[in-house]
């Protein structure tokens, strides 16, 4: 295996367990801090956040049923589709997303804290070079 494979595998690794434990804390779990977090972005189709997580829509709506039972999210039936399931952040929910968020940036500085000042334009750069490239391969990689 190449350095820059074990590298990025390495991150992703030390990243998840990063935001199980730094983030998250016990309070939530690493699929409902990033559901929570999409939802800030406006109301979503149970469909299309399945996709965009890449699980199926009964793991979806599992993950759903969790965070309307603490409060943190609702349900309403599609003006246009009465099949089609919106979701969106109750009050309660938009609060704990951004708390998360709040944490998730502190967790992102700490780890940026640690390449040298000079450095980090060149690190955010590559960053985002890497997402974009993930993002275009996505249904390239495929394989499942």
């Amino acid at each position: 295996m190449s350095s820059v494979v074990e590298d990025v595998i390495a991150f992703c690794r030390m990243f998840s367990s990063f935001e199980r434990e730094e983030i998250c804390c016990g309070t939530v779990s690493p699929a409902q801090c990033l559901l929570l977090q999409t939802l800030m972005e406006g109301e979503w189709d149970v469909s299309t956040l399945a996709a965009q997580a890449r699980v199926t829509k009964g793991a979806m709506t599992r993950l759903i049923d969790g965070l309307e039972k603490r409060g943190w999210v609702a349900r309403e039936k599609g003006e246009d589709d009465g099949r089609r399931v919106l979701v969106s952040l109750t009050p309660d929910g938009n609060k704990e997303a951004k708390r998360l968020t709040r944490l998730t940036e502190k967790s992102i500085a700490a780890i940026l804290d640690g390449i040298p000042q000079n450095e980090r334009p060149q690190v955010i750069r590559s960053i985002h070079l890497l997402r974009t490239a993930a993002e275009q391969s996505r249904n390239q990689l495929d394989c499942c």
